[in-house]
């Protein structure tokens, strides 16, 4: 049977800006004084502080995978997670490891996406892992409702149907912050070739830089693991890239900066939570609205700009309006 203090377990294995969208509503979870633990994988386990949760755990197994060897390991952390007997399970992946994870854990109430008729065959296998659940449509919403919007409405049946998430950067940055990073006068940008999968020449990467250069000096950075991509940026521009091997500076980097030009990518959802302005460049698509709505920073002064004409202009545009 349910404890009567509620706890809960939220189940989150996705990318860094997918599990960012979750800040309002672990804000609101501690809020409410409700412990809470989040599920997360290897790539985003160090995204939030430990104010964020009461426990983040990595879940070591394969997604989109129906192995024996799969679903053993799944069944082994459902196993470890049981013994803090959470009285909810919120399944924020639409991935079915996350779904069977909720079962393994024996959460009695499990409240997951169902995305009805627009998805018949796992809406009908949802139901064996699922207690309660939410619709989601099985494509982009036309209803324009932001990703913190949709997780949001999982932890409803806990905080009540009242509640709203924030969009207070003082409320959301000591979740993803651990101390507060020092101020830097640089401009950040973010070298990734998040750039050239979303279409995104690099020699329009390097117009940009070129014409952000006016605002003073630079701070480039990128990951270790996408050094090759920022080796010809470098090239190119003849300016050094700062490489981070690590979560934790590199969210620091992000906060610390007085503006941030990046991506549709994780850089710009951890300026969104934090509060630093950013100009986030989006590709042109047939439903670039909609993505935008979805997945436009949450909380802090932003401005939007399509990867299209001359958008390295309009960037830096758009960051002159924000400074």
């Amino acid at each position: 049977m349910p404890q009567s203090s509620p706890s809960a377990l939220i189940i989150r294995l996705d990318a860094i800006g997918d599990a960012l969208a979750l800040t309002p509503l672990l804000a609101a979870l501690r809020s409410a004084a409700i412990p809470t633990d989040v599920v997360l994988r290897p790539g985003n386990a160090g995204i939030f502080s430990s104010r964020a949760a009461r426990a983040s755990v990595v879940g070591d197994f394969d997604l989109r995978s129906s192995k024996p060897a799969n679903l053993t390991a799944i069944e082994r952390v459902g196993r470890e997670l049981a013994t803090a007997r959470y009285t909810h399970a919120l399944v924020a992946t639409e991935d079915p490891s996350g779904y069977r994870l909720a079962l393994a854990a024996e959460v009695p109430v499990r409240i997951g996406f169902s995305n009805a008729w627009g998805k018949p065959a796992k809406t009908l296998w949802s139901r064996r892992f699922l207690t309660q659940r939410v619709y989601r449509s099985a494509g982009l919403d036309r209803r324009a409702l932001h990703e913190c919007d949709v997780l949001f409405r999982l932890g409803r049946v806990l905080l009540g149907a009242a509640a709203r998430p924030t969009r207070d950067p003082a409320e959301l940055r000591p979740l993803v912050l651990e101390g507060e990073p020092l101020g830097d006068d640089r401009i950040a940008i973010q070298i990734t070739d998040k750039w050239e999968r979303l279409g995104i020449q690099l020699d329009d990467v390097v117009e940009l830089i070129r014409r952000l250069v006016a605002f003073g000096t630079l701070r480039l950075f990128t990951s270790a693991s996408e050094g090759a991509y920022a080796a010809r940026i470098a090239s190119a521009t003849g300016l050094e890239i700062e490489r981070f091997d690590e979560t934790a500076p590199w969210k620091s980097a992000i906060a610390a900066a007085p503006g941030l030009v990046a991506p549709d990518s994780g850089a710009l959802h951890v300026a969104g939570m934090v509060g630093t302005p950013v100009v986030g460049v989006f590709p042109p698509s047939r439903h670039y609205a909609l993505q935008v709505a979805r997945w436009a920073p949450w909380a802090a002064p932003h401005r939007i700009v399509r990867a299209d004409g001359n958008w390295p202009a309009r960037a830096a545009d758009a960051l002159a309006q924000l400074l």
